[in-house]
């Protein structure tokens, strides 16, 4: 008998179609998605009398099958919620209180829809969940901020500002009992759901590390050039104390030292954890030494005198902030080591009073030089999955560089006539050499050739996105680079460079020196 079966056959009570349910669970295992309707509608018509078997009968369900928000099994759980929450909250508590983390992941997933319309209910069960068993509440609650995610963007999409608010207070209370700051989580996010989920994982993070400062201090002077930036006028450590969490603490917490880390790789009695703890702390550790290598021309005594020492450290220290400015500082590094300190001033005014990132003096021309870091889509931020459109026209390529162009670039070109340049460090859900290379030179497409049926596919280059937006008549060149995974050692960095004017080969060339990159062909 299958679920469509069990659902209309008439001859069987609300106890014996659950128990039809649950024996086919246990011989198939995972259900087809395509019964979780007619199990929704079994859940509906039984819920005033099996409530408890339903929820079980719904736990049994995500033990074997992946319940995602948006599944048709969501309106059956939302009837489960909404006819006993009070049985519902017993039940989470009674699986979950052993600390047992099966039924606990298990469990989790349930979460977003036995609330449904009773957010408020949930919120009153946060501080329970936190207390009786974190993994849990974690786990529930990004389930829950995600499940919002997905059902309030594409078609048929619903609004979730309200739900999200009593969530948020709650887990406000809960944080700031923990001593973190919402407000330092929110930074500058636009998105409600963002923000909550940001302060969601600070908790996460510092329920489960603890940073020691004396250590961390210590770290920080195994990297010259990044302590004399960082220390610059008095101590990081304070600042860096002012955030529930800082990428700077992640990384300079780490500890095991780059002789402990070679001592643990050549050790054949090294446990797992060591084995595992010494590779985080070498990743980490090259990653510094990194940051360490970008700084050195920059640092104070190492740049030029009028360089902004102090706007670059308090940038870096400024949680917000820090991803954009180590992307500055990677190209302004890459383009000193290239075409010297001296040619590379940082933030010099421009005749329109604008103040570009960079200019670069080279070959009898001035180069005025944006750096640009999309944000990442709120997608990506929660539950790190994304879209993004491969037509030029309505690339992330075409809307970055639109961007820098109207606020920025348009203005010193009209007002110089100098060289322009607009550098774009890749996110991974916005932009990579992918997109850039088709708003460049066009995407690869394919046909038949007309009046041959039979003849063979051609490929060909469609369209380029710069045919929009007059762009060459604003921006020379264009590059987008990204950090490599492998920083052991040069070239660090790899990307992609396009002349879309006419600037001379020997600039060009320098810069696909610079950057690690290839030249593209502006089509």
């Amino acid at each position: 008998m299958k679920f469509p079966q069990i659902k209309q056959d008439s001859t069987l009570n609300c106890d014996q179609k659950l128990d039809k349910i649950q024996d086919l669970i246990k011989d198939a295992g995972h259900p087809l998605p395509g019964s979780f309707y007619y199990i929704s509608n079994i859940f509906e018509n039984c819920v005033s009398y099996e409530h408890t078997k339903c929820l079980k009968t719904a736990y049994q369900i995500s033990v074997e099958a992946n319940i995602i928000p948006t599944s048709n099994l969501g309106r059956g759980l939302e009837a489960i919620g909404g006819h006993d929450i009070n049985a519902v909250n017993q039940y989470i508590i009674m699986k979950v209180q052993c600390g047992d983390i099966k039924p606990a992941h298990n469990l989790a997933p349930l979460i977003p829809h036995l609330y449904r319309g009773q957010e408020d209910e949930l919120s009153g069960q946060m501080q329970d969940w936190y207390d009786t068993y974190s993994y849990f509440f974690f786990r529930a609650i990004e389930i829950a901020l995600r499940g919002f995610l997905e059902e309030s963007s594409g078609h048929g999409a619903e609004d979730f500002s309200t739900e999200i608010q009593p969530i948020k207070a709650k887990l406000e209370d809960i944080a700031q009992s923990e001593g973190l700051d919402p407000n330092d989580a929110y930074q500058d996010k636009d998105f409600e759901i963002v923000r909550v989920y940001i302060l969601l994982d600070d908790l996460k993070w510092v329920t489960k590390n603890n940073v020691d400062w004396s250590t961390l201090q210590s770290n920080i002077s195994e990297y010259s050039h990044l302590e004399l930036l960082l220390n610059h006028n008095t101590s990081a450590v304070p600042s860096l104390q002012q955030h529930n969490t800082h990428p700077l603490t992640k990384l300079l917490r780490y500890p095991f030292s780059p002789s402990q880390v070679n001592a643990v790789a050549d050790d054949p009695n090294a446990t797992n954890d060591e084995a595992r703890e010494a590779k985080q702390s070498l990743g980490k550790i090259q990653k510094l030494a990194y940051y360490d290598h970008c700084v050195e021309l920059i640092a104070p005594e190492h740049g030029q005198n009028d360089d902004p020492t102090a706007r670059l450290r308090d940038e870096l220290l400024a949680r917000k902030s820090f991803d954009s400015t180590i992307a500055e500082i990677e190209v302004f590094n890459a383009l000193r080591r290239e075409f010297g300190v001296a040619n590379v001033a940082i933030e010099q005014q421009a005749p329109n009073g604008g103040v570009p990132d960079a200019t670069i003096t080279a070959g009898g021309e001035t180069i005025w030089v944006e750096v640009t870091l999309p944000q990442p889509q709120p997608s990506y931020e929660v539950a790190q999955h994304y879209s993004t459109s491969m037509n030029p026209q309505e690339s992330e390529a075409r809307a970055n560089v639109t961007k820098k162009l109207r606020s920025q670039i348009r203005d010193v070109k009209e007002a110089t006539g100098d060289r322009t340049m607009l550098v774009v460090k890749n996110e991974e859900s916005r932009l990579d050499n992918e997109i850039v290379g088709e708003y460049v030179e066009g995407g690869i497409e394919m046909a038949v050739p007309m009046g041959d049926s039979d003849g063979e596919p051609i490929l060909f280059r469609g369209d380029p996105g710069l045919q929009y937006d007059n762009v060459p008549d604003h921006l020379d060149i264009l590059v987008n680079f990204d950090t490599l995974h492998d920083l052991s050692g040069p070239p660090y960095i790899e990307g992609q460079v396009a002349n879309l004017t006419d600037v001379g080969q020997s600039i060009i060339s320098r810069l696909s020196n610079a950057f690690n990159a290839v030249e593209l062909k502006p089509s």
